[in-house]
């Protein structure tokens, strides 16, 4: 094997032209496909940074519509102390708190995690200095305040520190001990928060004002366990359905019709994010076919080589090297080409992947992206090159191994063989169609892409300012946080240069909690076995849609007569009004949460938006009024008259002026929030299918030029002889660009029938307008006139060919 891999370098090494060519082609194609695997993996694959990561799975709740959720703290200990299964169970929720390193600085907001006092036992953590929490410690509520740091806060706060154990910090106004430093290698349970520290769960009660260990209706908490050795997630999801059953009869206000279900983190992570499976699924067909059109391009030019190398391979053959020898050979020669490509492209995945992790993500929580060309990227891209070795390699030297030894060792590499031909044209015919469908892709998302940024997210983004506060972190009580928001509302409205002010939960096309419902429509007939719908929902004051700019179509917007005792009221849009109501929804009702649940009349409707990311399709979506649905966490919303940004100083004075000891976050524009998030991930996903594009557009060319100029070549003795009886160089040139243009015209009509058979799909499953049939016929021409073009400078070479010259060629 060494001395192949010797013979294939100093071939190699003796066409440079071709190996360099081969090199490119195949590394910009393997380059794009670890780009996007090294997204995937940063999103959804990478597993949990905890030793045998494949034997924790997510305990998840089944809600009455089948949507999945999380559980409530009651439900975890239940299912805790009852299991058999598992080797422990665990639940954590993210947990913002003021924090303070010393007890007379200033608290900032830091975000970590509550965990049950189990955490660092059952997934195996084992801190970096000191020690987890103690069994005695997480027994009485409100009672041991310790807490455990994030490696990096360690380290950017206390420079690392090791006496750091036994000092206090600060949480909410509560003096914690830190006993321990969680390690490196464990960066937290979600891929984009890096906690700053670990709470008892037991600490909740003190220092938030709602008190999650008793309520069972509250499900926040995420649940994972590490299976028991042996045990099948199968049969741990079968008992696990046991146990919600007994839950479910033991508490029949809370848990009835509540279900439970296993996932891996990967299913969690697709259910929990489902737009990055989307943008997954655009970007990946994209760069597969770049990649495919490379492989087209590296075995066209491999057959030509192939048939150049036909009287050595024939002369191997003759004095005895067997075809498997020399298949071997070849094969060598062609994973020399991939490794040496897929080095080309882990450089330039590099450079992609900076390109988002450097991306800015607007959120309430510092989401930290963390895309890199790790060791499992490295293994995927030895996998594909190898995979490329055998898909451009393995027919090339099948084909030029199988030689008639005596024509070859005649003539050489001048013997003909149409089926060689024909080969070489199919190939080039695919790719032309490849790059057909990635042009066509590219264009129509860009049109879509420009269309859904034109029309807007279907609420403003100029003259608006937003800012977030979370009054629980001061433990104010829900009465405090009542007077709190109408306090907020009224002082907004009364500065200077602001228009009108208004209080949601959520944020459209934002990173932070969304609000689901289950709602049971009046008279609407679900299929066997279904009895509600789950819901996406919004928690919003009077004056939200003026303030927003969401526009209301039909009825009326929450007024402030409607109170938390009278009759119940939503405003749906129109995706929900039309699915379960027809035209015409004034007045019609729907019960939420349940069969038992209050009747809700729906008083208006609203135009369709965006609400999880730009390229969604047409999604249900119900408003509730704050007075009737009240929260512990708001956003204030603030239309101006001018340049919102001059607000942002009043409002924090304003809030100061309440109270100073309201931390603020997540001060920004409405435009700030809405370019550097939703128009910026279209803007890189739209540059991804266009280089994939035009990548397939490059590699089709150079390998027509190839077929074409090797075509001159072989062909060179049967011009001369042409032009000797009386053919002029433009006729020539017309047989030379005829067959060129029976290639162009063959790739071009496939790819036309795979981009109508594709685009229909993708226009609907991303809420883009229908294909433009200009914008879709301009790709086709222009892909012609440049394979017309690629395919002229052979074909004026082949036309200057000098009669005689040919003529004593061999």
């Amino acid at each position: 094997m060494l001395n192949d891999l010797r013979y294939a370098i100093r071939t190699l090494r003796q066409s440079p032209g071709f190996a360099l060519t081969a090199i490119a082609s195949i590394g910009l194609g393997i380059g794009a496909n670890s780009a996007i695997f090294s997204l995937a993996d940063g999103l959804l694959l990478r597993p949990l940074p905890v030793p045998n990561p494949s034997r924790v799975v997510t305990l998840r709740s089944r809600t009455p519509s089948g949507k999945l959720g999380e559980l409530s703290y009651p439900d975890f200990a239940d299912l805790r102390d009852h299991n058999q299964s598992f080797d422990g169970l665990v639940a954590y929720q993210v947990a913002p708190c003021g924090m303070a390193t010393d007890p007379k600085a200033q608290p900032q907001l830091r975000f970590g995690f509550q965990v049950s006092g189990n955490f660092f036992r059952v997934l195996e953590i084992k801190p970096q200095i000191g020690r987890g929490f103690k069994p005695e410690e997480v027994q009485v509520p409100g009672r041991d305040a310790v807490v455990v740091l994030g490696n990096d806060f360690w380290k950017s706060e206390f420079a690392g520190d090791p006496s750091v154990i036994g000092r206090s910090i600060r949480i909410n106004g509560i003096d914690f001990t830190v006993i321990g430093v969680a390690p490196k290698s464990f960066t937290g349970m979600d891929q984009f928060l890096r906690p700053a520290f670990f709470l008892p769960a037991m600490m909740g009660p003190k220092i938030y004002t709602r008190d999650l260990l008793t309520a069972r209706g509250d499900r926040g908490w995420l649940v994972k366990g590490r299976l028991k050795s042996g045990v099948s997630s199968q049969s741990a999801e079968a008992e696990i359905a046991a146990l919600a059953k007994s839950l479910e009869l033991s508490y029949p206000a809370t848990d009835r019709a509540f279900g439970m279900a296993i996932r891996t983190e990967t299913q969690t992570r697709l259910d929990r994010g489902p737009g990055n499976a989307a943008i997954l699924d655009l970007l990946f067909p994209a760069v597969i076919l770049a990649l495919l059109i490379a492989c087209a391009n590296v075995a066209n030019l491999t057959l030509g080589r192939g048939r150049a190398r036909a009287r050595e391979i024939a002369v191997r053959l003759a004095i005895g090297a067997g075809r498997a020898r020399l298949v071997r050979q070849l094969m060598t020669e062609s994973l020399v080409i991939a490794l040496a490509g897929a080095g080309l492209g882990l450089l330039m995945a590099q450079f992609v992947v900076e390109a988002f992790s450097n991306a800015q993500i607007p959120s309430d929580i510092p989401i930290q992206l963390s895309f890199e060309l790790d060791q499992r990227v490295l293994w995927f891209t030895i996998l594909v090159a190898g995979a490329c070795a055998i898909l451009f390699g393995l027919a090339p030297a099948l084909r030029s191994t199988r030689t008639d030894l005596v024509p070859a060792l005649k003539a050489g590499d001048s013997i003909q063989n149409r089926n060689h031909w024909f080969g070489r044209n199919a190939l080039v015919t695919l790719q032309i169609a490849g790059s057909l469908v990635l042009l066509v892709a590219a264009t129509q998302l860009f049109r879509g892409f420009s269309y859904l940024v034109s029309h807007g997210p279907g609420f403003r983004t100029d003259h608006l300012i937003m800012m977030s506060f979370d009054p629980t972190l001061v433990r104010y009580t829900p009465q405090q946080i009542e007077q709190l928001d109408k306090k907020l509302i009224d002082r907004a409205q009364a500065l200077p240069g602001v228009k009108s002010a208004a209080l949601c939960f959520s944020i459209p096309l934002g990173t932070n909690q969304q609000e689901y419902e289950e709602v049971i429509p009046e008279g609407f007939q679900f299929r066997p076995g279904q009895n509600s719908v789950n819901v996406q929902a919004n928690t919003v004051s009077p004056g939200y849609f003026d303030t927003f700019g969401v526009p209301l179509l039909r009825g009326r917007a929450f007024q402030a007569t409607d109170l938390a005792d009278s009759p119940r009221v939503a405003i749906v849009n129109e995706t929900f009004a039309r699915r379960y109501f027809g035209t015409n929804p004034i007045g019609k009702r729907f019960r939420l949460k349940d069969q038992d649940g209050p009747w809700v009349q729906i008083v208006g409707v609203t135009a369709t938006g965006k609400y999880n990311v730009m390229f969604e399709p047409p999604t249900d979506f119900l408003y509730l009024p704050l007075s009737q649905q009240p929260h512990l966490h708001m956003t204030l919303l603030a239309a101006s008259n001018g340049d919102p940004s001059e607000l942002a100083a009043p409002l924090r004075e304003m809030v100061r002026s309440i109270d100073s000891n309201l931390p603020v976050y997540g001060v920004r524009t409405a435009g700030n929030f809405f370019e550097q998030g939703s128009v910026a991930l279209l803007r890189r996903m739209e540059g991804i299918v266009a280089s994939a594009g035009l990548l397939g557009l490059v590699l089709a060319l150079v390998g027509l030029y190839a077929v074409v100029a090797y075509q001159v070549t072989r062909r060179t003795r049967e011009i001369g002889i042409r032009m000797a009886v009386g053919a002029d160089s433009r006729r020539v040139t017309r047989m030379i660009l005829k067959q060129a243009c029976t290639i162009g015209v063959t790739g071009v009509g496939i790819g036309v029938v795979l981009s109508l058979a594709g685009g229909r799909a993708l226009t609907s499953a991303v809420g883009m307008p229908a294909f433009d049939p200009v914008l879709f016929g301009l790709v086709p021409a222009m892909l012609l006139s440049v394979t017309i073009l690629a395919a002229s400078i052979p074909a004026r070479r082949a036309a200057r060919i000098d009669p005689i010259q040919a003529l004593r060629q061999d």
